[in-house]
């Protein structure tokens, strides 16, 4: 089979690993580095108690409040800048581990993912992925306009690998916003609902997603399914 005939897109974060363990390597981090610069010990703990709590966009400014700690922006900032800039410890998920080795050679596998890039690309490197795709598409290169669900980042995806028309895969977790933009564009979808994912609560309508299924193992199955192609 041609590589070029079948294109498999993934997203990264709560597909390939769990989004949770790099947020716990985050608040480490910032943890360490406030114990370190500051002084201040329990940053780590409040801030993973409040994400766990579904806090978002103001942790570290919660977590200090919480420790009656006065802050200004600086020192938020520099939080943040640790956060986001920090070495992540994350792994690939076994399932996600095999799923990649059989597709590897066999489709044009893509890499699909919003955020800062440079943290994406800490993600990418800490779990090994830099070489593992044929091309890789981190949106926040281009700007945050340019954040899922706008179709650049698709269509971009096409014009690299040449694969035929319609048959492209994409294999993400967020029902608002992974599956609008290639549903649009005549993809096929495979939403993957992990336990533990941050939007596993979350329904998804068969019209955006073809398949659901809770890991990557039968993903290659799927594909076949969908394009007749045996790997």
């Amino acid at each position: 089979m041609d590589k070029k005939n079948v294109c498999v897109v993934f997203d990264l974060d709560d597909t390939l690993y769990l989004e949770r363990d790099y947020a716990r390597s985050g608040f480490r981090a910032v943890g360490e580095w406030c114990a370190e610069q500051l002084g201040l010990k329990g940053i780590q703990e409040q801030a993973q108690a409040l994400f766990d709590q579904g806090r978002r966009g103001d942790i570290f400014d919660a977590a200090l409040d919480r420790l009656g700690v006065r802050h200004n922006a600086g020192t938020v900032s520099a939080m943040v800048q640790i956060f986001r800039e920090h070495a992540p410890h994350i792994k690939l998920l076994p399932d996600a581990v095999e799923c990649l080795a059989r597709l590897q050679d066999r489709v044009y596998l893509g890499l699909l993912t919003d955020g800062n890039p440079v943290s994406q690309w800490a993600k990418i490197d800490a779990l090994g992925l830099r070489d593992r795709f044929d091309t890789t598409v981190i949106t926040g290169e281009w700007g945050i306009e340019f954040f899922k669900p706008h179709v650049r980042g698709y269509r971009y995806l096409e014009s690299q690998s040449g694969a035929c028309s319609g048959r492209f895969v994409y294999v993400a977790d967020n029902p608002s916003k992974d599956f609008f933009a290639p549903r649009t564009l005549g993809w096929n979808a495979i939403r993957v609902r992990r336990p533990g994912g941050l939007h596993e609560p979350q329904e998804c309508s068969s019209e955006l997603a073809r398949f659901e299924v809770s890991n990557l193992e039968s993903v290659p199955e799927l594909v076949y399914e969908l394009y007749k192609t045996r790997f």
